[in-house]
């Protein structure tokens, strides 16, 4: 602990048996006047640090704010290296952002007939049950009429049986074939017996970004 010892003309701080500061009496103030240029900089470190680690500690700053920076103040920590190709993951996911829904959603057909692009995604699971027993739901949406089918299900892993309803009731009520299915990269779409059916039934199978229905 650091102790203070005062006397007549002034207050002398000590850490043991090193005087870490003196505070000379001026009129009814003391005045601080530091003493031992060792002790007043025993926390910094000549050590450098590789930009990754500054360019997280000062808040993902770009590399060139960052030689402002040495400009502008005292202190601030150097690099071992340049930035050359740095790609900092962080600063990529936090400059990504979602596309609002449009709210004239026949301006966002990207189809050009029934059945060539279905959308679709799963539900749950809910805490409340169907009466038949169901936590899950999964949706079919056709892009071109906005046509939406919705299959109540007690598993994740019923998707495909699912899939297969809808496709024959689809394609046998427009006696059109389904071209393509659009999901999100969740298990019960990229399983390996999901992908062998598309591959054989020749859908193409395109997937988004997960919690980006948009």
């Amino acid at each position: 602990d650091v102790v203070a010892q005062f006397s007549k003309d002034k207050c002398v701080f000590r850490y043991g048996d090193a005087t870490v500061m003196e505070a000379k009496l001026c009129g009814n103030v003391y005045k601080l006047k530091t003493v031992g240029g060792e002790v007043c900089h025993a926390a910094t470190t000549p050590r450098k640090e590789p930009w990754a680690v500054v360019h997280a500690r000062l808040g993902h700053i770009p590399y060139k704010r960052y030689e402002q920076l040495l400009t502008m103040a005292d202190g601030v920590p150097r690099v071992a290296d340049a930035p050359s190709d740095h790609v900092c993951a962080g600063c990529c996911m936090g400059k990504m952002r979602e596309d609002n829904f449009s709210r004239s959603p026949e301006k966002t057909v990207k189809s050009a007939g029934v059945l060539d692009l279905i959308h679709s995604d799963v539900m749950g699971p809910m805490q409340t049950k169907t009466p038949g027993g169901c936590t899950y739901a999964v949706t079919f949406i056709d892009d071109f009429s906005r046509h939406v089918t919705v299959y109540f299900m007690k598993k994740k892993s019923e998707v495909l049986e699912k899939f297969k309803m809808f496709k024959a009731d689809m394609e046998n009520a427009t006696g059109r074939k389904i071209k393509r299915i659009r999901s999100d990269n969740g298990g019960e779409y990229t399983g390996r017996i999901f992908k062998e059916y598309l591959s054989k039934q020749g859908n193409r199978h395109e997937k988004t970004v997960s919690y980006t229905p948009q």
